[in-house]
């Protein structure tokens, strides 16, 4: 891990924060995002109650209140009627009468001493089906996290609950303009948006920086040692050593169960996760087991080798075994690359990141040109040798620094047996220019 500070100790305080503006706090995954809206961010207000913090995912949401140093409470109903009912002023001061009719609605001076937390989806949901959603001036701070997720999804449609017909509703979409409303209208509510990728962000709402340049590289981040490129992630599956720990991520459901079935066979103890909401693809009890246990212990089971999820856990899941050998990320883009990334909370030897547009090599650099200083003589024969691998349809024999080496150095690949990476070492031996290829092996045994 490298860097300075926590995003707690930077110092922040309320005037940082813009009204009107979406207040953007870019920071890397394991810099103490989260802890800093539980921990530092109540400090700037007189009441936990008027902190609303949104995530993208249950699993997010969940591990967050299962949290026992965070004062963290899920959605209530009641908790909605209740800020509608009364003032902020008279909540602030204490002055609701509480009477026994409020056990019916579950409200509590405890709950209200408690950052309400809740998933974007269900922000839309009660702003498209609710009689009454509830009145955001309330809020000093709406904190967003991974808002950038929000703009990814604001476009993906779901069923109409109040007919149960066909019809699409954009419940996302509903969240969206209530943080545009709110921007608008609303100057003493904060907005912050937390996130290790605000591009989207940036893209979508007019927004103010919080951190400086400087203070942002202070920030601690997690380190990974080598990042090899892949295109047959079923390839890369074989080189796994049985027992091996590590963390898969797909897309979608049906890619996971692919990969999950091809480890099995090959005799790998692994689990997979999605989202629990997902009623097409309901999660089994084994698999809910192993979720409950990542959510309260931060922890891969230890009866797991392999952990598989997809974009459901992209954000809101938490590992932190030591443990952990490898990361194959089946996605180019590189907000994905990142975000998963940063589900492990450890330094990384090796992460595989997803390339299509990878050649194939089916065999390494053959043993007789390594570990030796080539000639120009060795290197066009070595290239002559990759033509019909890497360029079938490539008439020209290939050139050593406009084509081979720049492969070897900046794609890293594999062979058979295990991960690994070319180091390519030019010098002067006998006032001849030679080239030595040394191959690297990378996968933890």
């Amino acid at each position: 891990m490298t860097g300075e500070k926590y995003l707690g100790q930077i110092g922040l305080t309320p005037k940082r924060f813009m009204p009107h503006k979406v207040n953007v706090i870019k920071c890397p995954c394991g810099a103490g995002k989260t802890h800093f809206a539980f921990k530092n961010l109540p400090k700037f207000t007189h009441s936990n109650h008027c902190i609303l913090y949104l995530t993208d995912t249950n699993m997010t949401r969940d591990q967050i209140i299962s949290n026992e140093d965070y004062e963290a409470v899920g959605y209530d109903p009641s908790w909605r009627y209740f800020m509608n009912l009364h003032s902020k002023e008279s909540i602030l001061h204490n002055t609701v009468k509480w009477r026994k009719g409020w056990g019916t609605y579950r409200v509590t001076r405890a709950k209200l001493t408690k950052i309400t937390v809740m998933n974007y989806a269900k922000v839309g949901a009660i702003l498209h089906y609710a009689d009454q959603p509830f009145d955001w001036s309330k809020f000093d701070y709406v904190v967003c996290d991974e808002m950038h997720n929000l703009i990814n999804f604001q476009n993906i449609n779901v069923k109409d609950k109040s007919t149960g017909k066909t019809e699409a509703v954009n419940i996302l979409k509903e969240t969206v303009k209530k943080i545009e409303e709110t921007l608008a209208n609303y100057p003493n509510v904060k907005i912050i948006a937390l996130t290790a990728t605000p591009q989207k962000v940036e893209a979508n709402f007019d927004t103010h920086p919080v951190l400086t340049e400087q203070e942002y590289n202070s920030l601690y981040r997690y380190d990974t040692d080598h990042e090899l490129f892949y295109r047959d992630p079923f390839k890369q599956f074989n080189l796994i050593p049985v027992g091996g720990k590590g963390i898969v991520y797909f897309n979608t459901i049906g890619s996971l169960k692919d990969a999950e079935a091809y480890l099995n066979k090959l005799g790998h103890k692994t689990a997979s996760l999605w989202s629990l909401s997902n009623t097409d693809h309901p999660m089994t009890a084994d698999q809910k087991k192993v979720r409950k246990y990542i959510v309260k212990k931060q922890r891969i089971p230890s009866y797991v080798d392999i952990l598989l999820f997809n974009s459901a856990c992209e954000t809101g899941i938490n590992i932190k075994n030591d443990d952990i050998g490898f990361m194959m990320i089946h996605s180019e883009d590189a907000e994905t690359q990142e975000q998963v990334r940063g589900r492990n909370r450890n330094d990384l030897k090796i992460q595989l990141s997803y390339l299509a547009s990878l050649p194939d090599l089916p065999c390494p650099v053959p043993e007789s040109f390594l570990n030796r200083p080539l000639t120009v003589d060795d290197k066009k024969a070595l290239c002559n040798d990759y033509v019909r691998y890497l360029k079938p349809n490539k008439a020209e024999p290939y050139q050593w620094h406009t084509d081979f080496k720049n492969y070897l150095t900046n794609l890293n690949q594999y062979n058979d047996d295990n991960f690994y990476q070319y180091k390519i070492i030019d010098k002067t031996i006998k006032n001849q220019r030679v080239s030595i290829i040394e191959q690297i092996p990378l996968q933890n045994k």
